[in-house]
């Protein structure tokens, strides 16, 4: 007696493409597409303020108040106090025009920054909180 083909039922095909669905959804949150802040150290306030070049290169996540703005130039950006959530004195950060849009005093942010030469905290992206 020959053997009949078997036809796979469509509810088996409905579940195994809607299990591959998921897998692909739950390998896109844990792949880096999620918070870009996370995996980040907070920058040791202290211990940067005393010695501001041990930390050059490195990139840190910071939540902060901005203070006060001390400076602004069109196309370049502007340096901002900001008063960090860790506590210790105001530190002053800078933000490309590419990278801060309307920031006023008062606003609370979570700011992704690199310590660039001469200590100098440079901003790559930032988000209100």
């Amino acid at each position: 007696m020959p053997l009949l083909p078997v036809k796979p039922r469509k509810s088996a095909s409905i579940w195994s493409a809607a299990s591959l669905m998921v897998s692909l959804f739950v390998v896109a949150l844990t792949s880096g597409c999620g918070d870009k802040f996370s995996d980040l150290e907070v920058l040791p306030t202290e211990s940067y303020m005393k010695k501001p070049g041990d930390f050059l290169g490195n990139t840190y996540t910071i939540r902060a108040q901005i203070d006060s703005q001390v400076k602004w130039e069109k196309g370049v950006g502007r340096i901002l106090a900001v008063l960090p959530e860790s506590g210790g004195a105001r530190l002053p950060v800078f933000v490309p025009d590419a990278v801060g849009g309307n920031l006023h005093i008062g606003q609370r942010y979570k700011m992704r920054a690199r310590i660039e030469a001469g200590g100098l905290i440079y901003v790559e992206s930032l988000r209100k909180y």
